[in-house]
Parts: structure tokens; C-alpha cells; sequence
């Protein structure tokens, strides 16, 4: 007897190839039969009639970290009720360890961290504490650059020295042997604007040793965007490494048309034998921490820079001059979390001006001061026609880019993006079955076997015997997202039955309590 029967469903392996009706029989966490299992029984049996059932969705672009949510809401359920089984975090040059000071500054852009107590130095300490604490789904990390780097060069805008180089390629090995999946970079932060293509490659020659992939966030996503795309490529053509650019997107409508040769020359290089992707979440609206819309120079030196170089009458007259420049990266903004300042949530730049009697440029520069530069904002300035073309790509992946939420998260006063709650049903209900973009074995390959296998999961992501039973079951008539911007605390509709390591963690609406993801180490 098995643990659960899964019968009567359309299997969906995750490879890419078309459904096939079958059983799926689970027992020790793992799938121990694939096939006509219909006179077998379990002591859970799920019927999937009229649904289609595949490996859980695996997101590879998750900031459950950078926000800390995943300490506060382990059980992801915003996650788990999409058909998430599996993230990964570190991403953008940010991640929870290894610590050389114990410091999390690096992730200060995006939360308060000063109320954390950290309770560990190395990755492996990291991972052993999640392994006490538990959470709802499967999780891995990346090292974060910006978080090593920040950590040993402090606010100093410079490059590297070479004995400090070697230093946080040591720390990195250290944390590849304990478990990491390999590094990330967060280019268009401030913090890792000095990282140079040789510090680049010198990671990635690293990483690729262990077998590891290297995420990047782009130097410049809107006037510059060719220009940051063409480093990662080199970077991947000079040392054969596998790279993932996060988000990928174009802000801004004076950029947008650049957007196409822009895929064509990833598809390009992928196509030369380079191991390179991407990932993009189906939405046109951004979201960002506020302060990626000023002027490089003004950031310079970091926050408390920041703060002290708008408190000089001339620094702030040239800045608001340069913001004038490229007011199409924030006129339309919208507050989502103003960092405390819970009366300016959902506002607009311009009803705050308009309240105020100020310019957007100093409304701007004016919330940057009240809120200790930690605000992050919506800005409807992606095409969406450039979005479906980058979901269609053969070398995209799906990412909700978002954290640990569930509907109580919304009492705080703040907006998340409605992809913490909506990414995955919103990918398959809108974009797959209503407009049809993809099939539903290449959609479904793009959430599944295609992250795992960018990420080395060897034994998850697809539908095949001995494979750990991370099982999402969904109604293709029925699964559609329901969060919006406005209203972004709803869960979506059409996901029936999840299973992690082989355990029915939600079943049409009732959640599992235990917390039953694996802390993933890289093999």
C-alpha cells in the first residue's frame, strides 16, 4: 500500500513532453510507481480527474530572505496555495550568510533588520539553524556578493585589493563545500557598482569548479541596459560558467524598443553553447526600492551618504536637476512600503506632491529623508508586449521575485505586488490557457524541470521514480490569479492538491500546520 495514490490525472514529468494519463504511487517521500495503478491502494488516496498533475513549481527568484519573511511566516502559504514547492533565495548580491561581522546591512534596502537577532556565522550554521526552525516548502540559497563584499570593504566604493579578493573567494568555497548553490550579484545596487568584469569572472571560474550557477542582477535596466546584458555575456563566454539574469525587463518607455535585441542576443549566445538564462515574472508593473530611480552619483558612499548629501543646498539642486532627466522612471510610482511611514502606503508620488504643493522631484527626494532611504515602490513602466515575449523565450524561466505572505501580512498597512500572490496561476491561467503564449508542457517545463535543472537539483522537478514527490495538481479550466494592485492579499483559484516530500501539505483549501520542506544542500 502506498502513502498517497495519486489516480485518473494527466501527468505532466516537467521535461517539456506532452501529458499522459497515469497513476502516481508516493511512499518514504519519494515516487515509487508511475503508471496504471488503479487496482493499488493508498491510505491517502487523491482522484485528479480532469486535472493535470506535475512536479511542484520551483521559484527561482525568491526574496523571502532580503525581507525576512520566511522567520516570521514559515509556512509560506502565499507560495504553497500558487503550487510552490521549492525556492531559492541569495539572490541579487544578498544573502543571509556567510556573515565575516554578523552584519545584515546588505538586505537594509529592502527591511529593518536591526530587530533580528542573528544566531549564526557560516552558510553551514545558516542552514543548520533553518533546519531547527523549519519551513513550509523547500529551501536553497546563493551567496550573496554584496553581502561578503559589503561586510569586508564596509561604505568604500572601490575595487577589491587582491588579498581581499582572495579572502571572499575563500568564504565563497567554504560556503559552495557547505551547501550553496552558487553566487549572486546585485550590479545595479549601489554596494556592487565597483564590481568589475575581473572580479566577475574571478567568482565565476569559482563557482563553476563546484558546479554551481551565478545569478546577476544588470548593472542598468533601462538607458544602459545593452551595455550591463553584454558584461554577463562575456563574463559566461570567458569562463564557460552557468549565469541567470535575474528580472529581466526594460524600465521605462524610452528604452523599451531595445528590448528585443536584447533577447536576441542571449538567445545568441545560448545558442553558441553558452549556459546562460533568464527569469521574468508575468507582470508589467516594477517594483523597486526607491532610491535605483537617482542618479548614480548621488548614491555613492550608501545611505547615510545619501541622507547627508541631500542636506547640502547644491548637492540637492543638481539632484533634482538629473531626476528631471528621467522623470519617466517615477512619475507614475505608487508607495508600497514607505518603511514605517504607514500614512503614505498606497499613495502615489503625485497625490503627495499634489497634498503637499511640492514637485515630484522633491516629494521624492523628501521621502527618501522621512523614511531613511527605505521605501520600495510600483511603477507601472514594463511593456507588457516585451514581458510575453520574454515568458515565450526559450531560455526564460518563471520567478515571483517576492517573499512569505499570507492574507494577514495585509493588515500592516502595506502593499506587496500582487505576484507574491498571483505568479504561477497568473502564468498558467491568463498567459497559457486564455492567450495562449505556450503550451501547457512548455509552460509547465519553464516551473519545474527547467529551474532544477539550472539549479542542480538532481532528485527534484520532475515526475519520475525515485524523484523526492514534490506534486502540484491544478485545474486547467479553473487555476487563474486574483491579486491585483490594488487589492493583492487574495490567494488564487484552481491549484487542488499540493504535495511536499511526499507529505499533502494543501488540499483544496485546508493547509498542513507541520512544516515540511527540506533545507536543500548542493550535491
Amino acid at each position: 500500500m502506498y502513502e498517497i495514490l495519486i489516480k485518473n490525472g494527466l501527468v505532466f514529468d516537467g521535461t517539456g513532453s506532452k501529458g499522459f494519463l497515469a497513476d502516481i504511487g508516493i511512499s518514504k517521500g519519494k515516487i515509487v510507481e508511475i503508471g496504471p495503478l488503479r487496482h493499488l491502494r493508498g491510505k491517502t488516496e487523491i482522484n485528479a480527474e480532469g486535472n493535470y498533475v506535475c512536479p511542484g513549481f520551483i521559484d527561482i527568484n525568491n526574496d523571502a530572505d532580503h525581507y525576512l519573511s520566511l522567520f516570521e511566516l514559515p509556512q509560506f502559504e502565499n507560495l504553497i496555495r500558487q503550487g510552490v514547492t521549492t525556492i531559492a533565495c541569495g539572490n541579487c548580491g544578498a544573502s543571509l550568510a556567510p556573515l565575516i561581522k554578523g552584519s545584515l546591512a546588505s538586505i537594509q534596502k529592502w527591511v529593518n533588520p536591526s530587530f533580528f537577532n542573528v544566531d549564526w556565522q557560516t552558510y553551514g550554521e545558516f542552514l543548520n539553524f533553518l533546519e531547527r526552525k523549519g519551513l513550509g516548502v523547500n529551501f536553497l540559497s546563493l551567496v550573496g556578493w554584496a553581502t561578503l563584499r559589503r561586510d569586508l570593504a564596509g561604505e568604500e566604493f572601490r575595487p577589491l585589493k587582491e588579498g581581499e579578493l582572495k579572502r571572499l573567494l575563500s568564504l565563497v568555497e567554504k560556503s559552495l563545500k557547505e551547501g550553496a548553490f552558487g553566487v549572486s550579484f546585485g550590479l545595479g545596487y549601489s554596494h556592487e557598482r565597483m564590481v568589475g568584469l575581473t572580479e566577475m569572472i574571478a567568482v565565476a571560474n569559482l563557482v563553476k569548479k563546484y558546479n554551481g550557477y551565478l545569478s546577476v542582477h544588470l548593472r542598468d535596466e533601462s538607458a544602459k541596459f545593452l551595455e550591463s546584458l553584454a558584461e554577463v555575456i562575456e563574463a559566461a563566454q570567458k569562463t564557460g560558467a552557468s549565469f541567470q539574469i535575474s528580472h529581466l525587463k526594460i524600465i521605462g518607455t524610452p528604452y523599451w524598443d531595445k528590448f528585443d535585441d536584447g533577447l536576441e542576443k542571449i538567445h545568441q549566445a545560448f545558442m553558441d553553447g553558452l549556459n546562460i538564462n533568464f527569469d521574468v515574472y508575468p507582470y508589467d508593473i516594477n517594483a523597486q526600492v526607491l532610491y535605483l530611480v537617482l542618479p548614480e552619483w548621488l548614491t555613492i558612499g550608501g545611505r547615510k551618504a545619501l541622507i547627508k548629501n541631500l542636506k547640502d543646498p547644491a548637492t540637492r539642486k543638481k539632484a533634482l536637476e538629473d531626476l528631471k532627466k528621467n522623470r519617466h522612471l517615477y512619475e507614475k510610482l505608487v508607495i508600497a512600503d514607505p518603511g514605517g511611514q504607514w500614512i503614505l502606503a498606497a499613495k502615489s508620488l503625485e497625490e503627495i506632491a499634489e497634498n503637499e504643493g511640492t514637485s515630484l522631484e522633491e516629494t521624492l527626494l523628501r521621502l527618501l529623508e522621512i523614511t531613511n532611504d527605505r521605501v520600495i515602490v510600483f511603477s507601472p513602466n514594463i511593456s507588457e508586449t516585451n514581458m510575453i515575449k520574454a515568458l515565450k523565450a526559450k531560455e526564460s524561466i518563471i520567478a515571483s521575485n517576492s517573499a512569505a505572505y499570507n492574507l494577514a501580512s495585509g493588515k500592516k498597512g502595506i502593499l506587496v505586488h500582487p505576484r507574491a500572490f498571483g505568479t504561477f496561476p497568473r502564468f498558467l491561467g491568463h498567459y497559457v490557457r486564455e492567450q495562449k503564449i505556450l503550451t501547457f508542457e512548455e509552460a509547465i517545463h519553464k516551473i519545474t524541470g527547467k529551474p532544477a535543472l539550472k539549479i542542480g537539483l538532481r532528485d527534484r522537478g520532475l515526475i519520475k521514480k525515485n524523484y523526492w514527490a514534490d506534486i502540484t495538481i491544478f485545474n486547467p479550466e479553473k487555476i487563474i490569479d486574483k491579486a491585483t494592485l490594488k487589492s493583492p492579499f487574495q490567494y488564487p483559484e484552481g491549484i487542488e492538491n499540493v504535495i511536499i516530500n511526499g507529505s499533502l501539505v494543501y488540499h483544496r483549501g485546508l493547509m498542513e500546520k507541520k512544516l515540511l520542506g527540506q533545507i536543500l544542500r548542493r550535491k
